[in-house]
């Protein structure tokens, strides 16, 4: 029988970035849901056609990406799951907002301690 190698440091940065995302894509929801009433405010009819298209596009894409996020969380470690936890990694390189957090989280979740810890040796 194989012993599981321990947990890297990097697993836990890797749930608070999770968790961080999440976050924000609770936030782009709301904005999603409120960005068609703000636009009715303004009283102009080209901001609220914009509104109503780009609204719920945001919301869409909020939800999509906060379940992708949130699943990540509950994933047991495996080689599938590293994978899609790599890819996330990647995804979060797309908002160079996020390179300060992606760029070392990546660095150290492709070493080999969290490689083993996941069962890609």
């Amino acid at each position: 029988m194989e012993t599981q190698a321990e947990r890297p440091q990097v697993y836990t940065w890797f749930v608070v970035y999770c968790i961080l995302l999440c976050l924000m894509y609770i936030f782009l929801i709301g904005v999603g849901f409120l960005y068609p009433k703000l636009a009715e405010l303004s009283g102009e009819s080209d901001r609220m056609l914009q509104a109503a298209f780009v609204g719920p596009i945001y919301s869409i894409i909020g939800v999509i990406f906060f379940f992708a996020y949130l699943i990540a969380l509950f994933l047991r470690p495996g080689p599938g799951a590293w994978i899609y936890d790599l890819v996330l990694i990647c995804l979060g390189m797309t908002n160079c907002c996020c390179l300060p957090i992606t760029i070392p989280l990546l660095i150290f979740w492709i070493k080999p301690a969290t490689r083993n810890y996941f069962g890609r040796a």
